[in-house]
């Protein structure tokens, strides 16, 4: 296999690119970490809601039908006397009031159940009276009607599924409902409202009877139709960078910034396994992959997860993270070509360091002598390049980190006019442990170098071991630095908007986070870690 350098699939290599044309590579290990592998069909990302979460969705799914009853439309009402004793019809009926329902409850259960309570809901409409009734005289009726429908009662059971899309699903299996009283009222007296009397009890149960199957229609459509179109249009994909919210982006500086919206990677939340529901809990799935353009593709799998915790929990939702989200995001990051950093003299901040001759500050010369020797006051060019994807692995030693495994080449070239001429050629291999940190949906914390080691390829400069650990030192000094302050203001968890904005606003997750390396998972409700 040819080098990350040589290989460009689409990614912008620029000069790094040109850099390795040099030389060729050749590995025999796979370009991801023989610990990544696992079954690509599993979950990378698992989500629990608690009873606090489901009363949650409870209130929201009532303040969706205070929305929705008001803006009813009631069918106009016929009523026959009885011995063709006439007809009273009410039309045009709008509602005149209406007051919440007292209680609601909302009720999981296997395998896959919902069942939703709602409780003594008051409406009330009223409407154009017209018809023909023949008591004692036959008379026309004029005028308007009320009808005051108390203690309204719906009984709801649905399932929740998935698509073939890998979205969220929800179906109605029953409905029902009952009223406690329904009163007509007419507002105009004599005969007309001796008629309305009279036959009160036959035009009530009318209504009832009208009301009962409209209120149920009226929520079979709105879950069957309206809200799983909602839910269909949950993007089960989206670009990373709209993933990651914009204030946390210009955080980490205009280079990671500039970065992320040439990336064209897509993060990926399809679910991989049917919603399941037990006893006021919900269990939801997900890929949790980031690859290229959205085409998948990612040769591992997340590591398998599962719950471990008891089902009864304080809390309102638990979410897991597979360590499958960072590593495919990296993934395709390095077959993109886009671990690898190119710094010229032209590059911010290094323009002094990239020389052979030092004068008043410090240069790479300092650290490799024989360079000033060969080619006295030359520029430099410097190149960093991924042989492997980085891998990143959640692990237990020193009470929990997140240890990142990388390795790559460092080429050096002299600039000889409008040539370059490559002068060195050295492996890298760097452990980092990172302590992290999980307020709400954002990230913060620190980073440690526990490796960081050089060893030469080949080179033009003959360099000694000892100015080969000095110049680990100093590099992995400037790197930790580098990453710590990026890590400083922190950056969000990569979620899609509508989690985001409709679930992260109001769910409080408590921090710091879990981390296991045998099941290697990260567990965000927890605040201890611990052996399974």
């Amino acid at each position: 296999m040819i080098a990350a350098g040589a290989r460009n699939e689409g990614g912008d290599g620029g000069a790094g690119c040109c850099a390795l044309g040099a030389f060729t590579l050749v590995e025999i290990s796979p370009d991801f970490h023989p610990l990544l592998e696992a079954s690509p069909h599993s979950p990378g990302v698992r989500l629990r809601l608690f009873r606090s979460g489901i009363s949650y969705l409870s209130k929201v799914a009532s303040n969706v039908l205070a929305e929705q009853l008001p803006r009813l439309f009631i069918p106009d009402v016929e009523h026959r006397l009885p011995r063709d004793q006439g007809v009273i019809y009410i039309t045009r009926m709008k509602i005149s009031r209406f007051r919440r329902a007292e209680s609601e409850n909302v009720t999981t259960y296997a395998p896959n159940r919902v069942s939703w309570l709602m409780k003594n809901l008051d409406l009330g409409f009223i409407g154009d009276l017209s018809g023909a009734v023949n008591i004692v005289v036959p008379f026309n009726l004029t005028g308007q009607a009320e009808v005051q429908a108390q203690g309204l009662s719906v009984q709801l059971d649905s399932a929740i599924e998935s698509t073939a899309n890998g979205s969220a699903r929800v179906s109605t299996v029953s409905c029902h409902s009952t009223i406690r009283s329904v009163d007509v009222m007419n507002h105009n007296g004599g005969l007309f409202g001796l008629a309305v009397t009279v036959f009160k009890q036959g035009v009530s149960d009318n209504v009832r009877q009208l009301l009962q199957g409209l209120i149920c229609k009226k929520v079979r459509k709105y879950l069957d139709g309206e809200l799983n179109v909602k839910l269909a249009e949950v993007q089960t994909r989206t670009r990373l960078s709209e993933a990651i919210e914009t204030n946390a982006v210009r955080s980490v500086g205009e280079v990671i910034s500039s970065l992320i919206d040439h990336l064209k990677l897509m993060l990926f939340y399809r679910l991989r396994e049917p919603p399941q529901c037990d006893s006021n809990t919900v269990d939801l799935a997900c890929a949790g992959e980031v690859s290229y353009k959205g085409k998948g593709g990612t040769p591992f799998g997340p590591p398998a997860i599962a719950w471990h915790r008891l089902k009864s929990d304080k809390h309102m939702l638990m979410l897991q993270l597979s360590d499958y989200l960072p590593n495919s995001l990296l993934y395709h990051a390095h077959k993109q070509g886009l671990t690898r950093l190119h710094l010229t003299p032209s590059t911010p901040g290094v323009s002094q360091f990239l020389r052979t001759t030092c004068e008043s500050s410090f240069c790479i010369a300092d650290l490799i002598p024989q360079l000033t020797e060969s080619y006295p006051n030359r520029d430099l060019e410097l190149s960093i390049i991924s042989t492997r994807a980085p891998a990143v692995l959640f692990s237990e030693k020193k009470g929990g980190v997140i240890s990142v495994n990388l390795a790559g080449v460092v080429v050096i070239f002299v600039l000889e006019g409008l040539r370059r001429k490559q002068l060195v050629v050295l492996d890298a291999e760097v452990v980092a442990d990172a302590r992290l940190n999980l307020q709400q949906q954002n990230v913060s914390g620190s980073v440690e170098l526990t490796k960081f080691e050089l060893s030469s390829r080949s080179t033009t400069v003959k360099i000694s071991q000892e100015e080969l650990s000095d110049i680990s030192i100093l590099v992995s000094q400037l790197l930790q630095n580098m990453l710590n302050d990026l890590l400083t203001s922190g950056f969000p968890l990569p979620l899609p908007k509508v989690v985001e904005k409709k679930l992260f606003s109001d769910l409080f997750m408590q921090p710091p986070a879990f981390l296991n390396r045998k099941e290697r998972f990260l567990d965000q409700s927890s605040t201890y870690f611990r052996n399974l």
